[in-house]
Order: C-alpha cells, then sequence, then structure tokens
C-alpha cells in the first residue's frame, strides 16, 4: 500500500480557535456550508428553520430562516401555538416560492452536471484524437525542425513554379487575336 502523502479529512476536537484572524477565517468559510446544509434540511424535511449568527467581532449579524421570520419566532417561542390565517397564507407563499426556487435549481444542477459530463467527453476524445503537426509544433526538436523547413522550402518552389506557369499561361490567352485574321 503507497504512503499518504496528506492526513486526509480527520476529526478535529470542538474548541474555540484563539487566533482571532484564523477564526474569521473558519467563520467566513463554515457559515456557506452551514446555509447550505439548513436549506437542504428544509427540501427535504419540508420544515420550518431558523439560523442566526454573528461574526466573530460581531458587528455582523447573518441570517437563514425560512418560511418566514413570525413563523419560526411564533414556533420558537410557543411550538404547539396555531398559526393565524395571515400567517399561514404568508408562510404557505413562501413555501411554494421556496419549491420553485428549488425545482429550478435541480433543473440548473442537472443541467450543469450534464455539460461538465459533456466537457469531460470532449476532452476524452480529444485526448485520444492523434494530434496534427501544428498542435505539436512547439515540441519538433532542431532535426526535425530543420527538415520541416527545407520541406516548406520545397513547397514554396513548386509554388512559385506553378504560380509561373499559370501567369504565362493567362497571359498568352488574354492576348487579343489579330484584326485580319480572316484575310
Amino acid at each position: 500500500m503507497e504512503d499518504k502523502k496528506t492526513a486526509g479529512r480527520q476529526k478535529i476536537p470542538i474548541e474555540k480557535i484563539q487566533d482571532e484572524t484564523k477564526r474569521k477565517i473558519a467563520f467566513s468559510k463554515r457559515l456557506p456550508s452551514l446555509y447550505k446544509n439548513a436549506s437542504k434540511i428544509v427540501r427535504a424535511c419540508n420544515v420550518d428553520i431558523g439560523i442566526v449568527s454573528s461574526c466573530p467581532s460581531g458587528r455582523t449579524q447573518y441570517s437563514y430562516i425560512h418560511p418566514t421570520s413570525a413563523v419560526v419566532i411564533d414556533h420558537f417561542v410557543n411550538p404547539t401555538i396555531e398559526l393565524d390565517l395571515g400567517t399561514r397564507l404568508v408562510a404557505e407563499n413562501a413555501r411554494n416560492i421556496a419549491i420553485e426556487n428549488n425545482i429550478r435549481l435541480n433543473e440548473l444542477e442537472a443541467r450543469e452536471a450534464a455539460e461538465k459530463e459533456k466537457i469531460r467527453s470532449l476532452e476524452q476524445m480529444n485526448n485520444a484524437r492523434e494530434k496534427c503537426w501544428w498542435e505539436s509544433i512547439d515540441q519538433i526538436d532542431a532535426e526535425n525542425l530543420t527538415t520541416f523547413e527545407t520541406t516548406l522550402n520545397f513547397a514554396e518552389g513548386i509554388l512559385k513554379d506553378q504560380l509561373k506557369k499559370l501567369e504565362i499561361g493567362t497571359s498568352s490567352s488574354s492576348e487579343a487575336p489579330p484584326e485580319n485574321e480572316d484575310s
């Protein structure tokens, strides 16, 4: 078995990060994943959820609330309370919007996966095909380069000869016939 080059993912003890800069960096990296996981829970379980957090400096507040703050607060204050009609309608509308957005998100994720697969397939096809000489010209060594230059010079000479023949042929055929040709 090969030796691992890195430690990989390991469990770390949950404790306060003492260095303030590292703590802010960790917070900024973990916040989006926290919201993403909360969104997954809402999609999977159709539950009401509210997350309120503040950055380590305490100046900025962040929140993730579904479906509305009034519904989440009412459930927090009294979990057995029956919501009034207006609050239920607002919450239902917010849920419907979230469901529509989740459907759209799933469609976009499926399209993204299909495009990534298409790109991967095209890259495999590109790697498998035989390269033309102009695609690998930067890999030519000095000997092959002089051979290539000689071939190009030879081809240039042939093309110049062809051009001269064509010019002579067109100039002789474009001359006007003599006027007294019938006589």
